[in-house]
């Protein structure tokens, strides 16, 4: 998330880009404050990029992993994990980027054998990534695995565990990993010193992504009426708990926002706009069926020290996208520019 900086930047940069191949010098620790905007990109153009902005100088600076690496990202970025001094960009179209927090400059990557990678987790002084696999003559994904990477900072995949289809979202929890399954609507469990798949919990609702609130791990899903959060048990993971909404349509990445307080934003698709939802997990309880609506919504991020909450929204995939900031009335704040598909926040 950034602001309007880099008109002559950008330029600037763009042809240094084409006279080297030397990362360029940046300010040890210039990311490590404000907020970092995902753009996934537009498929086919496999133009994702990370964007940042300066909540200090307002000021929003576009596409800097070209502007450390001297190239583009290339490719469609699902996700991205913090983990120790690294972040780890996880590309949908097979390709993993580790670069430093402080300045985004890339120390290493995973060399091939990925296919749809998904998520991430650093554990073990290894890399777990969660892989679709191959699409069949049915575009189904039989083939799902957990790649295996020794080092944290990339390098060959040397095994790969088999796991149930379509795995997405990955935590480290009790010394073991969990693996959100979509097709088969379960909870994977991953001994990471053993590599082996050790059970599969059944859960509500197509499951994406795993968050905690009070010391509790819950994990995020939905199906086209409802929204699930199942909590597990700390200890065995079994389902304990699962608070159920009725948000329908709601977007199909999964993506949400969660405050301190247990308020959960949620974008619903509905016949003609888009509409950010609120929902309570202390009491179960939809608090706003229309929290902020508009057209496009793609992303939700929420700064709990200013509490606002960050909007993505794709353009109708026409070209860039742009960031709405939105306050706790539900007013938009301001529109900042962004990249294409701003599909997730990250708040260093």
């Amino acid at each position: 998330m950034k602001n309007v900086k880099v008109v002559f930047g950008n330029l600037f940069f763009a042809l240094l880009a084409c006279c080297t191949t030397d990362p360029v010098d940046l300010p040890r620790g210039a990311y490590g404050e404000g907020v970092l905007v995902i753009n996934e990109g537009a498929f086919g153009a496999n133009d994702g990029e990370i964007y940042h902005y300066d909540t200090e100088r307002a000021a929003m600076e576009s596409s800097i992993f070209k502007r450390a690496n001297a190239r583009p990202f290339a490719g469609l970025i699902q996700n991205m994990r913090s983990f120790g001094p690294y972040y780890y960009l996880v590309a949908n179209t097979g390709k993993v980027e580790i670069v430093r927090a402080a300045d985004f400059v890339s120390v290493g990557a995973i060399n091939g054998d990925l296919v749809n990678s998904r998520s991430l987790v650093a554990t073990e002084g290894k890399l777990f990534i969660s892989d679709w696999g191959e699409y069949d003559e049915n575009w189904n994904n039989p083939d799902s695995f957990i790649a295996v990477v020794d080092g944290l900072e990339g390098g060959p995949v040397r095994m790969k565990i088999a796991i149930s289809s379509r795995p997405e979202g990955m935590a480290i929890r009790g010394g073991r990993i969990l693996v959100a399954c979509q097709q088969q609507q379960l909870i994977s469990v991953i001994n990471p010193e053993t590599e082996t798949l050790e059970k599969s919990v059944p859960v509500s609702g197509t499951p994406f992504y795993f968050f905690d609130y009070e010391n509790r791990t819950y994990v995020y899903a939905r199906d086209a009426t409802s929204v699930y959060l199942n909590r597990l048990n700390p200890v065995t993971f079994e389902l304990e708990e699962v608070h159920s909404f009725g948000v329908e349509n709601s977007i199909y990445n999964g993506n949400f926002a969660l405050s301190d307080t247990g308020v959960l934003f949620v974008i619903s698709n509905q016949a003609n706009e888009d509409v950010v939802v609120m929902l309570s997990l202390n009491t179960g309880t939809v608090l706003e069926e229309r929290f902020f609506s508009g057209n496009n919504f793609y992303g939700l991020g929420y700064h709990e020290a200013t509490q606002t909450l960050y909007v993505g929204e794709h353009a109708g995939w026409q070209g860039n996208g742009s960031v709405l900031r939105v306050n706790s009335a539900g007013e938009r704040v301001d529109q900042l520019p962004a990249g294409r598909g701003p599909s997730g926040f990250y708040f260093p």
